[in-house]
C-alpha cells in the first residue's frame, strides 16, 4: 500500500521547516527529542514544557528554537517577586489621567507576542498565572474592561520540576507536551565541551565567530505566513489508520490508572498529524503515535505510558534522542553535497566535515544495515577532505 504524499508546495514547506529544526539539533547534544516537541507544539498551536535541573540547556534551547521563527517574541524569567506589569505591560497613565480608563500598555509585552518563552514558569504569583491561563487557553487578554484577542501561537515554558500543588494543576495541564531533560550521558561529554566552547567563543568575540558556528548558520526566520500554511495542513492529515490503535492505547492507559482525559486524547491527534506532516506524509502511520510518551500529566505516569505505547508496536526512542528515517538522512547527505559546491572558507569546510561525521555516527548507531547510504556518506567525506587539502594545504584539519 502506497503512503499518500503531500502536495508539492506543502511538502517543500515541511522540508524547509525540517531543515531549520536540523540546524537547531546540531547546536545541542542529546536534545533531538526536545527540538521535535517544540516543532510539534508550534505546528499544533499547543504549549510545551521542558522540565529538568539547572544547567541542562532548557533556556538556551528555547531561545535557539525561537530564532528559527520570524515572529514577535517575549521572553522572561519568573520569580516569586515578578509583578504582572513586567509581563503584561505598565498602566497607561495618560489614559487614566485624561479619560479615567484603566488599561495597561501592552506594546512589546507578552499579550502582543506570537511566541512566549517563560523560564521558571510556575514561580509566578496567582495574579500572573490566572492571566496566563486565560491567555494560553482562550488566546484572549482582559485589558481593563476590554477583552483583546491575543496572537499567541505557543507558550514555551521551562521549569526545574513540576510542583505537586493542586492550585497549579489547571495551569500545568494546559501544557499538552512535556519533555524531561537530564545531563547528557558520559559518552557525550566531549561533544558538549566542543559545542559549548564554540558558543563561548561567539560570546567572547562575536565578530570573529566562524561561519560554521550557530551564528554562522543563522538564516532568515521561518515566516508566520508559511507557518500558518503548515498549521492549516495539519488539519488535512488523514488519521484513519491510527485511530484504532490510539483508542486501544487510551483504554490500556486508563486500565492502569493513568490519568488521560478526553480533552487530552482529542488534542493528542494534532501531534500525530503534525508528525506525519513533517515526514512528508498526507496520512498518519503507527510511528506517528510516538508523541504520546510526552503527553503525561503526572511525572509518575511517564514510564507507564512509554511501556504501553511501546507494547502497542509504536517505535519509542530513548529520552533525549529521535531516530530519524532513511529519507531524512538521505536529504541531509544531498544538502551536504549541495553546500559543498557553494562554501569557500576553511571553517565552512570543517563544519561540513563535522556534520558528515555526525551523519556517519548516526547511521552506524540507528541504521546499522544501511550499508549503501553509509558508503555514500563516507565517500562524500573523502571527497570533501580531498577538496579541503587542495584548497587549504597549509591549514590542518583540527577539531573535526
Amino acid at each position: 500500500m502506497t503512503t499518500p504524499a503531500l502536495d508539492q508546495p506543502t511538502r517543500v514547506l515541511a522540508r524547509t521547516f525540517a531543515t531549520r529544526l536540523r540546524d537547531v539539533r546540531q547546536d545541542f547534544v542529546d536534545r533531538d527529542e526536545a527540538v521535535d516537541l517544540l516543532a510539534l507544539a508550534v505546528l499544533c498551536r499547543e504549549h510545551v514544557l521542558l522540565v529538568g535541573p539547572p544547567g541542562t540547556a532548557k533556556s538556551s534551547l528555547l531561545e535557539r528554537f525561537r530564532r528559527t521563527l520570524d515572529a514577535r517574541c517575549f521572553s522572561y524569567l519568573l520569580t516569586r517577586f515578578t509583578e504582572p506589569a513586567e509581563l503584561f505591560g505598565p498602566i497607561d497613565i495618560r489614559r487614566l489621567r485624561t479619560e479615567g480608563v484603566y488599561q495597561v500598555n501592552t506594546a512589546g509585552m507578552l499579550p502582543e507576542a506570537d511566541i512566549a518563552l517563560l523560564d521558571e514558569v510556575f514561580q509566578g504569583s496567582s495574579a500572573i498565572l490566572n492571566t496566563l491561563l486565560t491567555l494560553i487557553n482562550e488566546r484572549t487578554f482582559h485589558n481593563g474592561t476590554r477583552t483583546v484577542d491575543a496572537s499567541l501561537i505557543t507558550l514555551l515554558g521551562a521549569s526545574n520540576d513540576i510542583p505537586d500543588d493542586p492550585v497549579l494543576a489547571a495551569f500545568s495541564d494546559r501544557f499538552l507536551l512535556r519533555c524531561r531533560l537530564g545531563y547528557v550521558p558520559d559518552d557525550d561529554i566531549e561533544d558538549v565541551l566542543t559545542l559549548g566552547w564554540r558558543g563561548e567563543q561567539e560570546l567572547i568575540n562575536p565578530a570573529a565567530a566562524g561561519a560554521g558556528g550557530p551564528a554562522g548558520r543563522t538564516r532568515v526566520g521561518f515566516g508566520l505566513a508559511d507557518l500558518g500554511r503548515l498549521q492549516r495542513a495539519v488539519a488535512d492529515i488523514d488519521l484513519t489508520a491510527v485511530r484504532g490503535p490510539f483508542a486501544r492505547i487510551v483504554r490500556s492507559l486508563r486500565a492502569e490508572g493513568v490519568v488521560f482525559s478526553d480533552r487530552r486524547a482529542v488534542k493528542a491527534q494534532k501531534t500525530f498529524a503534525a508528525r506525519a506532516l513533517l515526514a512528508g506524509r498526507a496520512a498518519a502511520e503507527l510511528v506517528d503515535l510516538a508523541p504520546l510518551v510526552h503527553l503525561w500529566t503526572s511525572p509518575r505516569d511517564e514510564q507507564t505510558i512509554r511501556r504501553i505505547v511501546a507494547d502497542a508496536g509504536v517505535p519509542v526512542d530513548r529520552p533525549g534522542r529521535t531516530v530519524r528515517s532513511f529519507g531524512e538522512l538521505r536529504i541531509d547527505l544531498a544538502e551536504l553535497a549541495g553546500q559543498r559546491a557553494r562554501v569557500t572558507g576553511a571553517e565552512e569546510f570543517r563544519e561540513l566535515l563535522r556534520r558528515g561525521q555526525r551523519l556517519v555516527l548516526e547511521l552506524r548507531r540507528d541504521h546499522p544495515d544501511a550499508r549503501d547510504l553509509l558508503a555514500n556518506v563516507q565517500r562524500h567525506q573523502r571527497e570533501t577532505i580531498a577538496i579541503y587539502r587542495e584548497r587549504f594545504a597549509e591549514e590542518e584539519l583540527v577539531d573535526v
